[in-house]
């Protein structure tokens, strides 16, 4: 199974008007078409701006699927061009129902395995000065994901993502998400997430405290 690359985005702290005051984040990236270095950490060329909330091992690599935005261009009647959602790949037909937190996938030359979802934050609202666009994303489930590298290098736009291991836990990362935001009570699905040995630490940890 292989999904394709569309869109390649790396970006550096910025500050930028909202209609809520200044802003400063990482979070409009830019597409860039050469190849880029994806190491352990991130890609070459992409920081964070609030290092206790984002990146890390656990978040090195954030991917938004490309179908999701057809479906936020209907709601809100706008075009988002990529990427709009702060990711560094976005990703043709990979989703949330079909991935699992553990899966490993090859991109270009580097490996990379699926950790945790993204959880929507204020700055997608302040950004887009849409203020319940945050909810719309869990609401929907269509929040992304993140990746750890497994092995570092070169990615390029166009690359193909290819599935090389399922987990054997078979958790998709839409039953985190459920846990997370909708079905928060549930402690055998709780249960059977925080068993997942490629978890983010930080959510195992979160969950671990509702049991």
């Amino acid at each position: 199974m292989s999904f394709k690359l569309l869109s390649l985005n790396v970006g550096r702290p910025e500050s930028y008007a909202t209609d809520k005051g200044e802003l400063t984040s990482a979070y409009r990236k830019k597409p860039i078409d050469e190849p880029v270095y994806l190491r352990f950490l991130n890609f070459s060329g992409d920081e964070q701006a609030d290092k206790k909330n984002h990146g890390g091992a656990d978040q090195a690599v954030c991917l938004y699927p490309a179908q999701h935005y057809r479906h936020f261009e209907k709601v809100y009647g706008l075009k988002f061009p990529y990427p709009s959602f702060g990711e560094n790949i976005t990703v043709e037909g990979i989703d949330e129902w079909g991935t699992n937190i553990g899966d490993v996938f090859s991109l270009g030359e580097a490996e990379v395995q699926v950790t945790k979802p993204r959880k929507p934050c204020y700055i997608i609202a302040r950004t887009h000065g849409i203020d319940d666009f945050p909810g719309r994303l869990t609401k929907t489930g269509f929040t992304g994901f993140y990746l750890r590298v497994l092995k570092e290098g070169k990615v390029t736009q166009g690359d193909a993502m290819r599935l090389k291991q399922v987990d054997p836990a078979r958790v998709p990362v839409a039953d985190v998400n459920e846990v997370k935001f909708t079905d928060k009570d549930n402690k055998e699905k709780i249960s059977r997430i925080v068993q997942v040995d490629a978890l983010a630490e930080d959510l195992r940890q979160s969950l671990q405290k509702r049991l």
